[in-house]
Parts: structure tokens; sequence; C-alpha cells
């Protein structure tokens, strides 16, 4: 199952008023000019006050570092602990966090700006079929225990994460691994069943890090060659990180790293109040950051992400299974006004699958623009002159649901009647996930490089196009990088031509810290938090 989320975390710039409902927004069409104006005024001032206190030091970094203290402790906040230090067991967003990068490296690393790049492995051939890849590892690299990492380690791991005990999200994707071996301690060569442009990318999950083998239970122990090693887990509370002295690459800014997790995001930000903690992870209440705004001892910082709200259709069902009433619904709606109510114009409208971090993106918000007098009239080419009435099923929550009554305003302006349906997260997995038993839905997906999911007819959403699964078949054995992008490319064209879905706008990544620390990631783009640039004053 992909990653896709059934919360949604939101925030606004600060001393921006919190819109509470969709009907608080539009209904006063007086109170709606005051309030776009009130908006608009402050989120220009408020990326004025980011841009002169974020101190960017990098595309994937934030903050100066200047006079750190290199034993310093940074204790992170985070709402998302992890379920098992197992790294071929999935786990939740918090088991890639804090062991992807920190603990356990891969041969390849996703970087915040979204590129693939060396890491345990210091360069690659690639036989001239695409078939064989032989990764040459870096020098003098050990485990945290002292152990030298060896080619064995990595073919170890490789045949691990796509074996019977792996619960993986990229085991299936790995699969295509129909060898691995070790040339000598140095050298490991795996050759695939089938060319695929993404091996390398795949590489970069968690469950094809290399952990150590027989160190322990895995689920309480892990053992890598990253910057820190696990100190403690008291579970229920807290994850301790303490450095790796003896790590092979450049040595961390700071001895130690706490993960504290908390049931709520209230508790969280009264730590970070209190001094409790150096920063979080990721502001998920839209009051947060009013608490933080003016204070010169917090800062502020706006990122982008891999996060797409989307409202979509089951293509495979009436009316949606016809192109025209896809696309009508696409023109009722008012993208940019559903940012503005829910991130006060943070984030970014997008027109496809794909964020801007992917490297297939490009701009494709004009196809099917806000119409409504278009909308109207494809409704009545697709048999619907008199209208259209569906049920559309969500998780609620404060944004989804602004989503959710917004559409509902905006679509019933074309003549389109939705009902509401909200339900828990068991219900929405079982009922729209697994049985497809819906009409439309509101949901979240926060994964890299899913654009694919549009070539595969039997998820969730059935979109069904043979021209497109065939151009998704292709991008992965393609011949070169450039043919992947051109190929994956014309499916984004294609999907959003096709209406496949309403993608919605792609949400900001906002975070709160002491002004004593600086380095920390800007962006949400990778399943890791990388901590070991994260710099404190003394």
């Amino acid at each position: 199952m992909p990653k896709i989320s059934q919360r949604l975390c939101v925030a606004v710039p600060p001393g921006i008023a919190i819109i509470r409902s969709w009907s608080e927004y539009m209904g006063n069409p007086h109170r709606r000019l005051r309030r776009l104006g009130i908006l608009t005024a402050t989120a220009t001032a408020a990326a004025l006050l980011l841009a002169a206190c974020s101190g960017s030091t990098g595309s994937g970094t934030a903050g100066g570092a200047g006079d750190h203290d290199p034993n310093a402790t940074i204790t992170i906040g985070s709402i998302n602990e992890p379920t098992t230090l197992n790294t071929v067991k999935g786990g939740n967003t918090g088991h890639a966090q804090v062991l992807l990068r920190n603990v356990v490296e891969g041969l390849t690393v996703l970087t915040d700006d979204g590129k693939v790049e060396p890491l345990l492995a210091k360069s690659w051939d690639v036989s001239t079929d695409g078939m064989v890849y032989t990764f040459h590892l870096q020098s003098g690299v050990t485990f945290s225990d002292g152990t030298p990492l060896k080619a064995a380690d990595v073919v170890a791991t490789l045949k691990r994460v796509i074996s019977d005990e792996s619960t993986s999200a990229r085991k299936k994707n790995l699969s295509i691994m129909k060898s691995v071996e070790a040339s000598d301690d140095s050298t490991v060569k795996v050759t695939l069943a089938q060319r695929s442009q993404s091996f390398l990318f795949y590489l970069t999950a968690t469950g094809a890090a290399v952990t150590k083998p027989n160190a322990g239970n895995p689920e309480t122990t892990v053992i890598g060659t990253g910057p820190y090693k696990v100190g403690g887990w008291k579970q229920g509370d807290s994850i301790t990180l303490t450095r790796n002295d003896t790590y092979w690459g450049a040595a961390p800014k700071n001895k130690e790293v706490v993960y504290r997790f908390f049931k709520d995001a209230t508790a969280e930000n009264n730590a970070l109040l209190a001094g409790q903690l150096d920063l979080v992870t990721q502001v998920t209440s839209p009051d947060v950051l009013a608490q933080f705004s003016n204070r010169p001892e917090f800062t502020i910082v706006e990122g982008t992400s891999t996060t797409k709200e989307l409202f979509n259709f089951n293509d495979a069902v009436a009316p949606f299974n016809k192109v025209e009433v896809r696309k009508a619904i696409r023109q009722a709606t008012d993208r940019k006004a559903l940012l503005k109510a829910v991130w006060a114009d943070r984030g970014q409208v997008i027109g496809s699958m794909v964020p801007p971090t992917d490297p297939w993106f490009e701009d494709l918000t004009s196809i099917d623009d806000y119409n409504v007098e278009s909308a109207k009239a494809l409704l009545a080419k697709a048999g619907h002159a008199g209208g259209l009435s569906f049920t559309v099923d969500y998780v609620p929550s404060d944004a989804t649901n602004i989503i959710a009554q917004g559409l509902k305003s905006q679509l019933a302006q074309a003549g389109i009647t939705i009902t509401l349906n909200p339900v828990d997260d068991a219900t929405w997995t079982d009922k729209v996930y697994k049985n497809h038993n819906f009409q439309a839905t509101i949901m979240t997906h926060v994964n890299q490089r899913d654009l694919v999911w549009y070539g595969d007819p039997t998820f969730y959403w059935q979109y069904d196009n043979p021209q497109v699964q065939q151009w998704v078949k292709d991008s992965e054995t393609a011949a070169s990088t450039q043919e992947q992008t051109d190929l994956l490319k014309r499916v984004a064209r294609q999907i959003s031509e096709d209406a496949a879905s309403n993608w919605l706008f792609l949400d900001p990544a906002i975070k709160v810290a002491a002004t004593s620390v600086s380095g920390y990631q800007k962006n949400n783009t990778t399943d890791s938090f990388y901590v070991a640039p994260i710099a404190k004053r003394g």
C-alpha cells in the first residue's frame, strides 16, 4: 500500500486569521473581500519576515550555523513514533524519520531536493543492456560497533528486503533483483530481471538501508553505518541517537539527538514554548504559528513537500467513466481559493500528480483551469444538463473539512450536488482503498515519484488508460533517464487531459525551531529527517 495519509497537517503563516469553515471564507461577500485583503497583505508581510529570519544555508537546510557546541543535545518533537526498528517491516512515517540516513544508510540516498546521489556506494557501473549494476563501496566504512562493512553485508540486506520476512513498501519494486552477489569485499554485483530506470531510486528506501546481520532482535535493535547509533528507546516517550564517533563521513554537528514523541500537537507545541524542544519536524495545527510569531527566540521556516491533496473519482463507475464529467468537476473547482482557505496562499496549486521535486515535473495548471460556464457545457454534453449528484467519502480533519465544504460550495455553482460522508480511517481503507466501493473521495498522498500509480488500473481510483499503462511500463525499462523523464511527462499530461483525478494543491512544509539551532532540513521531500547537520549555539 502506498503512503497515503488520513491526517492533514495544517498551518498558516504568523499573524494570519484562521479560517475554520468554508462558509466563513465564502459566505458573506463583503466579509470575504475584507478577508481576502487581510490574507494577501499578511501573507506578503509574513513572506518578508520569513525571508529575513530563516537564513537558509542551502537547498535542503535552514538557519545559519555560526559558532556551535559540537557536544550539544538536539531535542526534536514529533507525533510519529516508530512502531518498530526493523528496517524491512515498513513501519509508519516515524520509522524512516528516525532511522534512515541517521542510523542506517543505503547504497544511494534521496536528497532533500529530490535527487538520487551516491552514499555507501561511491560509484557504480551499469552494463550496456542496463541489467547489471556493479557497486563500488566507500572505503573505511564500519558499522557503529566498529565492525568493518563488507560487500557480504550489503548482499544480506538486499536479499532480506525482498525475502518473506519483509513487508517493506519497496519489496515489490526491488524484487526485480534476479541475483545479488559480492564480487569481493568492496564490490556488489546486482543482476536485474529487466532494465529498471528507477532501481537506484528504490535503493534509497529504508528497507534497502544496510544493517549488520544478526545484531539482535530486529524489532528493537538496529546497527547501521550512519552518523548515529540508537542509544535507547523508551517506547511511548522518546528515542535517543548518540553520535557515532567512528563514522566514516563528516562528523555530526551535535553529540546527541533526542526524538520526543507526543500524542497530539498541543502537547508538542507547549513543550516547544516551554523550551523543552529545539524544533518540531512539521507544524501540525492551524493554531500553532500565532504562538511563535514575533518572538525572537523562535524561527518559522517554510519549505516544499511531496504531500498532494487530491479529490479523486472512481473512474470505473458512472458518471465518472465519462471524461467530460471529470473535466467538468475539475473546471468547477477553484483550486486557488481552496489553497487560500487552507494554507493562506502557502503551498502550490498543481495540475497533475507531480510535485516540483520529481524529475518529470512541468506546470500543467492551465489544463481544466477554473471555468464554471465551461463546466456546465461539459456536463450538458455528457448528458447531465439538469445537474449531477454524488457522494464524497473522506476522513475529517481541520483541512479536509474546509476542502470538503469548499468543494460542495464551488461545485454547486455548476449544478453539481455532493453529499459529504465523513468516515474513519479503517472504514476509508476498507471501503475506498481495498474494495473500491465509492464514488469520490478526498485524500492526501505523500510519496515521492508516485505518478506511476496511474499505470495500474487496479489502484483504488481505477483509472484505465492502456496508453498510459504502456508509457509507465516503457518508462521503467527506458534506455536512459531522459527517455524515462520524457515518457513520464507524457503520462502526467495525459492523466491531466483525461482528468483522471482532481489534483488540488501541494502542502507546504512549515517548521518552528528555537533560533539557537540551525542546519535542519527545510523541505519534507524525503522519508528521513536528517539530523547530522543540525547545530546548536552554546
